[in-house]
């Protein structure tokens, strides 16, 4: 065999054995689409699927919460709020046997609590069809700014029927001037946030020590545990009146706060 002849047969045997032992670059990367499309079929396309089908129920909720309907219950002017001392309660039994068409539930206090039977009374007092709204005690000692983000971070206005109420029974630690300006300041911004003006509550004497003459363009909640109903010394109209904390509800264990819708005003009146 000449040179050349053994040569070329050189080459020859070189190259088989380079395509038996490696594979060229297009068979390596056909083998790695391949693989690819294993690893598709395999883990990518369920993962897709699971979370396509996780997906759609946020999406049906986002659509049901925005065009979601305030549900004003119209049947009865008494109404309750509660808290966690109330405990767990029976909203099945409190809708079906108590003659009220709204409640109020304790959501936010200060800048960081948050009722721990919030979430669940929230549900439930929604899903046997009373008015449900939340509300928000104020501490005047401390920042209006944190408290406002606390009330807002947690109740969302899409889950109420009713504009939030501000509980103000005390002027804390700080000067009548902060206290007033101060309050002012978060209520206009629970205003503005929601949408609507919200309901301010106070007991009698406390509003007319420290509330008279502000917030005249706001509806209120008075408390008097008395027979008599709450009287204003600026005479001002409220709509409704909290005239016990000793009330009794089937379904709720203990003591409950009552109130009544006054005079001719309306639940539609602070409907959200």
């Amino acid at each position: 065999m000449s040179y050349f002849a053994k040569y070329f047969h050189f080459l020859v045997l070189l190259t088989l054995t380079a395509l038996f032992l490696c594979p060229t670059e297009a068979n390596a990367r056909r083998k790695e689409r391949s693989a690819r499309g294993i690893m598709s079929s395999e883990i990518i396309e369920p993962d897709a699927l699971a979370a396509k089908a996780a997906q759609e129920p946020r999406m049906k909720k986002a659509t049901a919460m925005t065009t979601k309907q305030s549900n004003i219950n119209s049947r009865y002017r008494e109404g309750i709020d509660v808290s966690h001392y109330q405990g767990w309660i029976d909203w099945d039994q409190v809708a079906g046997s108590s003659r009220i068409s709204y409640v109020y539930l304790k959501a936010t206090e200060g800048a960081n609590f948050l009722d721990d039977t919030y979430a669940r009374n929230l549900s439930e007092a929604r899903r046997v069809g009373l008015s449900v709204g939340s509300y928000h005690f104020y501490r005047p000692n401390v920042s209006w700014q944190e408290q406002l983000r606390n009330l807002t971070e947690n109740v969302k206005a899409e889950t109420q029927d009713l504009v939030p109420i501000i509980d103000i029974e005390s002027r804390g630690k700080v000067s009548e001037e902060k206290f007033i300006a101060d309050l002012k300041a978060f209520v206009l911004q629970v205003e503005r946030h929601y949408g609507k003006k919200p309901l301010l509550y106070s007991y009698q004497n406390f509003y007319n020590r420290h509330l008279v003459g502000h917030f005249n363009d706001y509806h209120w909640m008075i408390a008097k545990y008395q027979e008599s109903c709450p009287v204003l010394n600026d005479g001002k109209d409220y709509i409704m009146w909290q005239y016990t904390s000793t009330g009794s509800i089937p379904g709720i264990k203990g003591n409950v706060d009552r109130s009544k819708i006054m005079g001719d005003h309306t639940l539609h009146q602070v409907k959200l």
